[in-house]
């Protein structure tokens, strides 16, 4: 993989908009919001009708929430092109992910980060300018804590046959709290179309973590499986020991299975 020469947020843009005009037909741009510093978030949706809901499932990959991880976002803007030319070229793989599969990408959740860790530069800028929004919010841990709100419910519900076991509300004390307004805007993404399931990619550790994301009254290496602990963990595995193949090098992935503990076959909720 070659990674590309696409500094700035306009060059984030302008290289969709390059596999927008060289596939259009299964290409569509759009915007989930703003920053705080009022960059768009584009999205690259890709579909054999793009901008359609159709009875298929719909896929998202999300990158750059810590500004100054940059691998993610490149990695995303490399399939967007990988996945255009090979469609052109009748890859049939490709071929099906397009036909049956609605994809979004959005490689940069966090643009006002990122630019302040371009415009400083990786010899000057410490670990921490540009992982945080313009506001100093770690969008990574700010989204709502549904995981509480579920075992506190588990707690107080005698009838387990009336527990809600598949969604849950976002808590009303949530809204008024200190939220970035691209979470506000991933969150309202989330919302308007049914992801059947979604990735989000960090750098600066081979790990794949599923849900859920916390131990239970923050118990060491406590294992808090979730309803689908083994499609997770079987998705997690899958992914992590996929990534030999990504590399010419053999770096481990791990998979975590608790919160503390990593496990030799890289899947795991963490």
């Amino acid at each position: 993989m070659q990674l590309l020469n696409t500094p700035s947020t306009c060059g984030n843009k302008g290289l969709m908009k390059s596999v927008h005009d060289e596939c259009p037909n299964i290409t569509r741009i759009y915007s989930i919001g703003k920053s705080y510093k009022d960059l768009k978030l584009y999205v690259m949706e890709i579909s054999d009708n793009p901008g359609k809901h159709e009875l298929e499932p719909e896929f998202r990959y999300v990158a750059g929430m810590h500004g100054n991880e940059v691998l993610g976002r490149e990695l995303l803007l490399n399939l967007m092109q990988y996945m255009c030319q090979e469609y052109k070229r009748g890859n049939q793989r490709i071929v099906h992910l397009v036909k049956e599969t609605r994809i979004h990408l959005l490689p940069s959740m966090n643009p006002d980060g990122y630019e302040m860790a371009f415009k400083k530069g990786s010899e000057l800028a410490g670990w921490a300018l540009g992982r945080y929004s313009y506001e100093g919010i770690d969008m990574n841990h700010n989204f709502a804590d549904l995981n509480s709100v579920m075992w506190t419910a588990i707690e107080l519900e005698t009838d387990q046959s009336k527990l809600i076991n598949h969604y849950f509300p976002i808590p009303e004390q949530y809204t008024s709290e200190e939220v970035a307004p691209e979470t506000r805007a991933v969150i309202s993404w989330m919302q308007n179309i049914p992801f059947a399931l979604g990735a989000n990619l960090h750098g600066g550790e081979l790990v794949v973590t599923y849900p859920y994301d916390m131990t239970r009254d923050w118990a060491p290496r406590e294992h808090t499986p979730t309803p689908d602990e083994s499609f997770f963990r079987w998705l997690a595995a899958a992914y992590a020991n996929s990534s030999h193949s990504f590399s010419h090098q053999a770096y481990p992935v791990w998979p975590f299975l608790s919160a503390l503990e990593p496990q030799p076959d890289g899947s795991g909720a963490g």
